[in-house]
């Protein structure tokens, strides 16, 4: 009995000092020269997805490209810009998932108001420092992606009723995903090390929201629950 009591007790102190997983949620990093802001639909051709780095984004009057360097995507909707816009983020532990119906909502956050197109720059996210991800220690890796959809004139709701609203046909949802990339949580792993996990460490690249199609042409393209494709990349 001592033996399994002091089994125990070693246990719930190793997991003490690895502590849970944490990572930074944000797609907009000035000092790591990292933008990837989310864009509206293309209203010349609103439920088709536009994914990729944008060839710039000006921030504070400089121009800075994503980490992955400049790219050539020209966006035909606006930066999402302040209320009436949330973004979803998703994360696995499962590293091998292939779709965001695989994954787990972790949070919601809404959008930056931005004043101008140069301070803290539209698209942009309410950044979270330190989400605890369930199940994750230091240096566990994790599978994560963006969603983002419209609020319908600011209604609060969540990624699945967007969806659903989505998928009905809903003429005022509009919704997109990203690219689902690998990063490692922050905290310690088992040799003490510390370990930065934030979403602005790796390659995930900026994309665009699609209107809601109508419910025949739904019916017709045989959209899934999902409603996009994703495609994995790795860091």
């Amino acid at each position: 009995m001592k033996k399994l009591i002091l089994t125990a007790v070693l246990s719930v102190a190793s997991l003490a000092a690895f502590g849970q997983g944490t990572i930074d949620v944000e797609n907009i990093n000035k000092a790591g020269g990292f933008l990837q802001p989310i864009f509206n639909f293309n209203p010349a051709a609103p439920t088709i997805q536009q994914t990729g780095n944008p060839s710039s984004v000006v921030y504070q009057g400089a121009i800075y490209n994503g980490t992955t360097g400049a790219g050539t995507t020209v966006y035909g909707g606006t930066a999402l810009n302040g209320p009436g816009y949330d973004m979803v983020f998703f994360y696995s532990l499962n590293t091998a998932v292939t779709s965001i119906s695989q994954m787990t909502v972790g949070t919601v956050v809404p959008f930056r108001t931005a004043a101008t197109p140069t301070s803290a720059p539209a698209g942009g996210i309410v950044a979270i420092s330190s989400l605890t991800i369930p199940g994750g220690t230091g240096n566990t890796p994790i599978a994560f992606a963006y969603g983002a959809f419209s609020t319908e004139g600011g209604t609060v709701q969540t990624w699945a009723q967007a969806l659903a609203n989505f998928n009905s046909g809903d003429p005022l949802e509009a919704i997109g995903t990203g690219a689902i990339a690998t990063t490692a949580l922050n905290g310690s792993d088992t040799a003490g090390g510390p370990h930065v996990g934030n979403t602005s460490d790796t390659g995930w690249q900026s994309f665009s929201l699609v209107e809601a199609p109508e419910p025949s042409t739904i019916a017709l393209a045989g959209l899934g629950a999902a409603g996009l494709l994703l495609f994995r990349r790795r860091k």
